[in-house]
């Protein structure tokens, strides 16, 4: 059965019934979606050990069974043989919708404290698609996140003061232009404000109006000989740790786009808006799983990251970004 088969029947699948599908690759049998989450609750009641996570092909969660666990399933629940690769149980008990998202909410934090920096999640069915989407964070929490990012940025502007140094040297060098590129964009409040970064592009880059960036730039012709060097190395974002300081920016949050595209993203969703409530971050939850978004589809999917990082922020949840941007950078992510 096809992953579109597999889809459809989870979208229209009850809180009480399970579908078992075979995977001839993995040579194990497995649950998604709501199936996935009632097959975990059944074996969860009978101590039964099992594998579970988040489908990068079919964005919903899964759980996954041997041949004699199946045998055990079978033996205690009526089921239907669909077909040799297909079962269905109805275990006979619904399952609270919310208990589900918070399953699924579970998984993806656990994606992201993982060693898989390729995988990627689905969050869409977790933001809500009506209604206004609220900061998760306490009056108390914001204020200490803001304290602790200016802290954090003046401490880190003169560590990394001989670097800027470098920098802006081999900057210089190629070309004599300016080393320090500025750029408007919206923040907190819906606020214009000066991002700063050292200029990875030619001076001509933008004649033509503005341009979303192609990747890590390998096969952007705009891009200089030490641009490419700066970019690959993340070493291009160092100017931003005086934008954190400042209070335009926070160490994480929503990346800072500029209205151009904002104008464009609120046409197709209006939601975006509820992003001005936080100050946008040098790194974010969606930059990991969302990439570099030069097209208005990955806009519009970073939105959704976006706006779950929103309702869901937290101290724990900021570490586990940082942790992970650091542990990228190290191992040479390109993100």
């Amino acid at each position: 059965m096809n992953n579109e088969n597999i889809a459809l029947i989870e979208k229209d699948n009850g809180y009480s019934t399970i579908h078992l599908h075979y995977s001839e690759s993995d040579h194990l049998w497995i649950a998604y979606g709501h199936s996935a989450f009632s097959l975990r609750l059944f074996l969860n009641k009978n101590n039964i050990v099992n594998k579970r996570g988040l489908s990068s092909s079919l964005q919903l969660p899964y759980t996954q069974i041997d041949e004699k666990t199946l045998k055990i399933l079978t033996d205690t629940i009526p089921a239907n043989k669909v077909d040799e690769k297909h079962y269905v149980f109805n275990i006979g008990i619904e399952f609270d919708p919310n208990d589900y998202k918070r399953w699924v909410y579970r998984l993806n934090e656990e994606h992201l404290t993982g060693s898989g920096f390729n995988i990627t999640t689905h969050v869409s069915h977790l933001v809500p698609k009506e209604g206004f989407i609220k900061d998760g964070m306490s009056t108390f929490a914001r204020i200490s996140k803001r304290c602790f990012d200016c802290f954090a940025s003046f401490c880190a502007l003169i560590i990394f003061s001989p670097l800027f140094l470098i920098c802006h040297i081999m900057v210089k060098r190629e070309d004599g232009g300016p080393s320090i590129y500025k750029q408007e964009r919206i923040g907190r409040h819906g606020k214009p404000f000066y991002i700063y970064k050292f200029r990875t592009m030619r001076l001509d880059a933008e004649k033509m109006g503005p341009q979303l960036s192609h990747g890590s730039g390998v096969n952007d012709p705009r891009l200089t000989k030490i641009g490419l060097f700066l970019r690959a190395h993340h070493l291009d974002e160092l100017p931003q740790l005086w934008n954190v300081f400042k209070g335009d920016m926070a160490f994480v949050g929503p990346r800072p786009e500029r209205k151009f595209y904002i104008d464009q993203i609120i046409e197709h969703d209006p939601r975006y808006e509820y992003l001005y409530q936080i100050r946008p971050g040098v790194t974010s939850y969606a930059t990991f799983y969302n990439g570099y978004t030069d097209t208005m589809e990955k806009m519009l999917r970073r939105l959704e990251y976006d706006l779950y990082y929103l309702q869901g922020r937290s101290w724990m949840f900021d570490i586990k970004i940082l942790a992970k941007t650091f542990f990228g950078i190290i191992f040479g992510k390109k993100f």
